[in-house]
């Protein structure tokens, strides 16, 4: 959303908000009778400070802190801080009132000030929301379209299609494990998270079928060093790094790929040799969803490599 629609909206939540502070006001001061007079006097002034208000939550929304409790305090400290500084240094110029008379002229802005940054907040906090909702979509579309698309449905029917000439018990295992993938996918399109020991058997049921495919061109090694259970991770994340793997490098039985897999009680790490295709496709969207999807859980992801390893290392999540 542009700038120039945060402002509208901004204009239009502090002239109503402002409406009923000035007819208290007013009242409490035994100031003018006239509302139409106060508005006209105090309005700009409001929306002023409301602007203010509004420039440094949009900075904090996007700042490095995640918390919404201590973000929240951090806006309503500084923007009631702006605000008395604001309204005493305006009536400072231009009126003659005493120090002490300054200050309690601010007083009544306070709790105005208060709603327009709870106000304001409410406004970022669901357009924070709109933005998992669509990061997620995004993931959960581009994990689909990874296993949906034409190459690997082709590959996995010509191996089915082998596999029931030569083996049909083994035939009849990868239709099972092709299948069992699939429901994953489909049954998961909804979480934000899942458990890592879910993901790990979705991952062993993808493996068998990269393993029917390439035999011994493809090594994938997992170790579990996990002494707990309670971990969760992005659904589907160690499968897309695998499948990336797999997709930008050479795979032969004398130059097999050696993928990797470990997992302890704090990160999930995915790494291989390099041996890069000299026409594979370099759009990186695969890690960026990731990285992505990681971010809406105020989390990072790292990435490595050297001549000879590419690794990235997932963080485990609390679910």
């Amino acid at each position: 959303m542009q700038l120039h629609k945060y402002l509208f909206l901004f204009i239009l939540v502090i002239s109503v908000s402002f409406i009923p502070f000035i007819g208290i006001y007013s009242i409490m001061s035994e100031g003018p009778s006239d509302l139409s007079v106060s508005l006209l006097i105090n309005l700009p002034v409001c929306m002023f400070i409301g602007g203010v208000d509004f420039l440094f939550i949009r900075a904090m929304s996007s700042s490095s802190v995640r918390n919404n409790a201590l973000r929240l305090i951090i806006d309503m400290v500084v923007t009631t801080l702006l605000c008395l500084c604001i309204i005493t240094g305006l009536n400072f110029i231009f009126t003659d009132f005493t120090f002490t008379d300054l200050i309690k002229s601010g007083l009544p802005a306070i709790p105005w000030n208060w709603v327009v940054t709870l106000l304001i907040e409410l406004f970022f906090y669901n357009n924070r929301q709109q933005e998992v909702e669509r990061e997620k979509a995004k993931y959960q579309l581009e994990a689909l379209r990874n296993q949906i698309n034409p190459h690997f449905l082709f590959n996995s029917l010509n191996v089915l299609a082998s596999l029931a000439y030569t083996d049909g018990e083994k035939a009849n295992l990868f239709t099972k494990r092709l299948s069992a993938v699939y429901r994953y996918l489909l049954s998961n399109n909804s979480n934000q998270t899942v458990p890592i020991g879910d993901e790990l058997e979705f991952v062993n049921k993808y493996i068998y079928l990269i393993r029917a495919r390439f035999g011994e061109s493809v090594k994938v090694d997992i170790s579990d060093l996990r002494n707990s259970s309670s971990g969760h991770i992005i659904p589907v994340s160690i499968q897309m790094l695998v499948e990336n793997a797999i997709k930008h490098n050479v795979c032969t039985v004398q130059s097999p790929l050696k993928i990797r897999i470990t997992i302890d009680d704090r990160h999930i790490s995915v790494s291989n040799n390099l041996q890069l295709r000299s026409m594979s496709a370099k759009s990186g969207i695969g890690l960026r969803n990731i990285e992505r999807q990681y971010a809406l859980q105020n989390k990072s992801i790292a990435v490595s490599r050297t001549p000879s390893v590419f690794s990235v290392t997932l963080p485990v999540l609390n679910g």
